[in-house]
């Protein structure tokens, strides 16, 4: 049902190899929190969770960002890769995201003042990495960074 919603993202079901076998974590993912708030105060979601508390139990949690910044209950948490490895990652996006923006807007910041000049850029930089090359990246690769 989630599916039908605008912003949805995606949904995944983990199945702990280890502890009570009829667990099951349903990760909900949306575009951004308006997306989540619509879902989650939706008619059709709240007539859900009441037909499934007449069967299950029910844990929430909410969490933002990489898979590291939260832990299961009863599951082993994700180990975080090396500093090296994200200051490698990190490195590599913020050149990209230096290069992009100098090649685009570089010329339109000139006339600013070094102070202004520095935090639009920073501005521009944090938010690029925070919410489109930083998850990219670590999805692309997960091989490296979680061995």
């Amino acid at each position: 049902m989630a599916k039908k919603f605008p912003g949805f993202k995606g949904a995944t079901t983990l199945v702990p190899n280890e502890g009570d076998p009829n667990v099951r974590y349903n990760i909900w993912r949306f575009q951004d929190q308006a997306t989540l708030d619509a879902w989650r105060n939706s008619p059709e979601r709240v007539k859900l969770i009441e037909e499934v508390g007449n069967y299950a139990s029910q844990y929430f949690a909410e969490a933002t960002g990489l898979e590291t910044w939260f832990s299961l209950p009863n599951v082993g948490a994700i180990i975080a890769p090396p500093k090296w490895k994200m200051a490698l990652v990190t490195i590599f996006g913020a050149y990209l995201v230096n290069l992009l923006e100098q090649l685009t807007f570089g010329h339109y910041f000139d006339p600013f003042p070094l102070w202004e000049n520095s935090f639009l850029y920073i501005i521009i930089l944090v938010t690029l990495l925070t919410y489109m090359v930083m998850p990219y990246m670590s999805r692309l690769l997960r091989g490296w960074l979680y061995p």
